[in-house]
């Protein structure tokens, strides 16, 4: 196993040739993932033993930090800071003003472990829209029913309609590849998009959106096009 990573441009300098490491295609491991592989070690103990005692551990922790202890483990340690602004020095801490933050480094096995990591550099993932949830604001329906000249309301990654390329836009793609392009888009954000619908026949459309937003300073030079994994459907 390797970390993969892929160069993307740095846009937050002036140099032409500036690229940064963006790690790709990570696995996470939950709590049940690591008993798993606790057990395939052979351990001798069974698998809620296990999670009786790793509860137990998080109990405690818990405990700890909430009565204002570090922790300090081979696998990681944790101190406090506090932010905010203190008017004067017999000022004191107000939740309203100020906040508690706990920080955590990583221990010795944590550190240990990174310096076996092995790296792998893989093509840069192409920057496209990202669409996670579809919203019919007059049906209530989530990723499923949308309303013919009705309000949509999108939410993902880089939805943001940049650039002045002609095709950039959200599109309703019908069953027969009839592009229904959006012509009044009410917010435009990166996070977020409320377009009202044009008049759309019942049946399955694709939702689309095409742009050349990129999060930075400039835009990509060509567009890009993000399609909804699951059809709506007007009825």
């Amino acid at each position: 196993m390797s970390l993969k990573y892929s160069l993307t441009e740095n846009l937050l300098t002036a140099e032409v040739d500036d690229y940064n490491a963006r790690p790709q295609e990570v696995t996470s491991y939950d709590l049940e993932d690591i008993i798993a592989q606790m057990l395939e070690k052979g351990s001798t103990v069974t698998r809620s033993d296990i999670l009786a005692v790793l509860n137990n551990f998080f109990e405690v922790a818990g405990t700890i930090t909430s009565n204002g202890g570090m922790i300090n483990t081979d696998l990681f340690k944790t101190n406090f800071s506090v932010t905010g602004v203190f008017n004067g020095a017999t000022d004191a801490f107000d939740k309203s003003r100020h906040a508690i933050k706990i920080n955590t480094n990583a221990g010795k096995v944590l550190k240990t472990a990174l310096t076996k990591v092995k790296v792998e550099k893989v093509a840069s993932a192409e920057t496209i829209p990202h669409i996670l949830e579809v919203k019919d604001s007059i049906s209530g329906s989530v990723n499923d029913q949308i309303s013919s000249e009705g309000v949509l309301e999108i939410t993902g990654s880089r939805l943001k309609l940049d650039g002045d390329n002609a095709t950039n836009g959200v599109y309703l793609v019908a069953s027969d590849n009839t592009r229904n392009k959006v012509v009044t888009v009410v917010d435009n954000k990166p996070a977020r998009l409320i377009v009202i619908l044009p008049t759309l026949a019942a049946g399955e459309y694709s939702l689309q959106i095409t742009t050349q937003y990129n999060g930075g300073g400039s835009g990509l030079k060509s567009p890009r096009t993000g399609t909804f994994s699951k059809l709506l459907t007007v009825v």
